[in-house]
């Protein structure tokens, strides 16, 4: 290890103590449906076409933005609306020009499906300022892998418009890297560049809700495949490729497939808000998280009292993370894969994978 890498390793602890002293909310998520026109196979919370949940009205929703927009700086935070799909909640729009009023920065998180004309307009009309779409293979991989034919048309389609003038600030797509389409990330990165991505991030399936299938996990030879492919894209140039924000994989290896240090934000600079009004300090956390709920709680008060296990950590120092030597800059690994009712994270990608003295 270099004498840079040895400085950074020993200073990172002291960064994140120091963020974790003083949290800032710079990401906030509104989960607002859980319905969902496709059926995923990996679906982490088991979205479908018809919830028994009903969607997140627009006015609570706005309630609990304003009270953030009444005591934080909003040109400083990033709402960001999901679902299920967000466009099958009627109002979607609505709730997007709200934040925009309150300055927030928004975005959104889509299969593509249902995107059109109008939808575009009325995007650009409520101030979108940046929007994400799933693409996860070519054609036949894709709609079988999102349960409908048409899907992966539908997604491109939706790129293609998204992406004509006046072209939104920010957008990028993401991939779910599984077993059944490591083979076509070469063709999938091509495809990209030519419909003018700048923007690339890849992921892995995490193993909670659908996404617990044996089937789409990455067994460790595959995943050091995948980040050697994700580091080859990189060294490419011809578009912004990173490994997602998820899973420590040991410092060395951030640089190379990150343009960050692998540091979990949730209840640090990141909090949720799910459908049925529950605060959680990720999206993805285990809904027994839970440290509040719009309907009854101040949300600005529960990101300022109640998120104090998300900042300090040591209750998470257990079972094999006990002894780790890692525990300085993984800190349990990523929030979401905790799991309160074992008391241990469900994955560790640094031990699983074989990652220590792995390059890409």
């Amino acid at each position: 290890m270099g004498l840079r890498s040895r400085a950074r390793q020993r200073l990172l602890p002291v960064y994140q103590h120091a963020v974790r002293r003083s949290p800032d909310l710079t990401y906030l998520f509104f989960e607002i449906t859980q319905r969902c026109n496709l059926s995923c196979v990996h679906c982490g919370s088991d979205c479908a076409a018809s919830s028994e949940h009903p969607d997140l009205p627009v006015a609570l929703a706005l309630g609990a933005a304003t009270r953030v927009a009444e005591a934080m700086d909003t040109s400083r935070i990033t709402a960001v609306i999901t679902g299920g799909e967000p466009l099958c909640h009627p109002d979607v729009f609505e709730l997007g020009a709200g934040l925009a009023g309150l300055g927030f920065r928004w975005g959104m998180v889509t299969n593509g499906y249902l995107w059109d004309i109008a939808r575009a307009q009325a995007a650009r009309d409520a101030r979108m300022h940046s929007v994400c779409v799933s693409l996860d293979g070519l054609e036949a991989g894709h709609d079988a892998f999102r349960g409908r034919p048409g899907s992966f048309a539908r997604a491109l389609g939706a790129i293609d418009l998204l992406m004509a003038a006046p072209r939104l600030p920010v957008m990028d797509v993401v991939t779910c890297v599984h077993p059944g389409n490591l083979h076509e990330l070469d063709s999938i990165h091509d495809l990209l560049v030519a419909h003018g991505l700048r923007q690339w991030r890849l992921f892995t399936i995490d193993p909670i809700g659908r996404g617990a299938a044996p089937m789409l996990q990455l067994d460790t030879a595959s995943f050091q495949q995948l980040l050697r492919d994700v580091a080859r894209f990189r060294e490419r140039g011809t578009m912004k490729v990173n490994f997602g924000c998820g899973g420590y994989l040991g410092g060395e290896l951030d640089s190379a497939v990150r343009d960050h240090d692998y540091f979990c934000m949730a209840g640090i600079r990141v909090a949720g808000v799910m459908v049925d009004g529950g605060i959680l300090a990720c999206p993805n956390n285990d809904r027994a998280m839970v440290q509040g709920n719009i309907h009854s709680d101040d949300l600005v008060e529960v990101w300022r009292e109640r998120f104090e296990p998300f900042r300090r950590r040591g209750h998470m120092r257990t079972g094999a993370c006990q002894g780790c030597d890692e525990w300085a800059l993984c800190q349990g690994n990523d929030m979401h894969l905790w799991d309160p009712q074992r008391g241990e994270t469900r994955l560790c990608h640094y031990r699983e994978y074989e990652l220590e003295g792995f390059e890409p």
